[in-house]
């Protein structure tokens, strides 16, 4: 009989681990009863008994059960405060590897299909030097690779709400300054209140991030070098927040927020003064 525990637990939870609905369900049998062999497994986690082998040799290969060659074979489950981190911390690093892999064929298609798109523009086009993103991913996409691809310097005006995920904004604040990019943020007087950025900005600024506060600022900003800024904007409308990012790429208009930015910059309190 299962304990009120295990009955709790639905194979979605032990999705999220990679374990597909049999092996969620032979794994939540082992826990119930230690020592079972593949026929009773079968008929408690309602497996099909020619799948049952399949699953208890996957459940192996996971490290979430053990084997005894008795007469006939038992099962033992591994204790789950051991396994379940190990198999997600497995877990985390393909994932990781096939980010990595899906990112590298992104990059590869850009500049293969990069020719392309601007041959089908045109030279008329008149939205050729702005682009407006509003999904999110879209958004974290676009200025990851604009920092990738800074060299020179990048300017950002940073306030709440914010739109990417913890592990994106790390990636979107930390690639330019690992390059030695000059990297100058302005942050509002309130982020020193604010628990998360006020981590960022002791973390980046050890990292070489120059900061200054201001009292407010107007948009969130970011502009790479003299070719390309990003403006993200919310939408005036209630509900939960969201954002539609304008990315120009057009000379004049970035040098135009460049000067917007040393005019705040130069009202700013060094970070280091606070």
């Amino acid at each position: 009989m299962k304990t009120e525990t295990s009955a709790e637990i639905s194979s979605t939870d032990l999705a999220s681990l990679g374990l597909n609905a049999y092996e969620s369900g032979v794994y939540l049998a082992l826990l119930s009863r230690s020592g079972q062999g593949s026929t009773e497994l079968a008929e408690r986690a309602r497996v099909p008994r020619q799948r049952i082998y399949d699953v208890l040799r996957s459940l192996e290969a996971k490290g979430l059960c053990v084997a005894r060659d008795t007469t006939p074979r038992t099962f033992f489950p591994t204790d789950p405060a051991t396994a379940l981190p190990a198999l997600s911390a497995k877990r985390a690093m393909e994932l990781e590897r096939e980010r990595e892999r899906t990112a590298a064929v992104a990059l590869q298609l850009a500049a293969q299909l990069g020719p392309l798109f601007q041959a089908g523009k045109g030279e008329n086009d008149p939205l050729q030097y702005v682009e407006a993103l509003a999904d999110p991913a879209r958004i974290a996409a676009q200025a990851i690779a604009f920092a990738s691809a800074a060299k020179c310097h990048v300017h950002s005006l940073i306030k709440r709400p914010l739109i990417l995920s913890q592990e994106q904004n790390r990636r979107f604040l930390q690639v330019p300054l690992e390059r030695g990019v000059l990297y100058r943020a302005l942050y509002e007087r309130e982020a020193l209140d604010d628990p998360e950025l006020r981590e960022w900005m002791d973390t980046l600024s050890k990292k070489g991030q120059r900061i200054r506060v201001v009292h407010s600022l107007p948009v969130k900003m970011q502009v790479f070098d003299d070719e390309v800024a990003l403006l993200s904007m919310q939408d005036p409308v209630g509900g939960p927040p969201s954002f539609t990012a304008v990315a120009l790429r057009h000379r004049g208009a970035v040098a135009l927020l460049n000067l917007a930015f040393e005019r705040l910059w130069d009202e700013g309190t060094p970070y280091e003064d606070l």
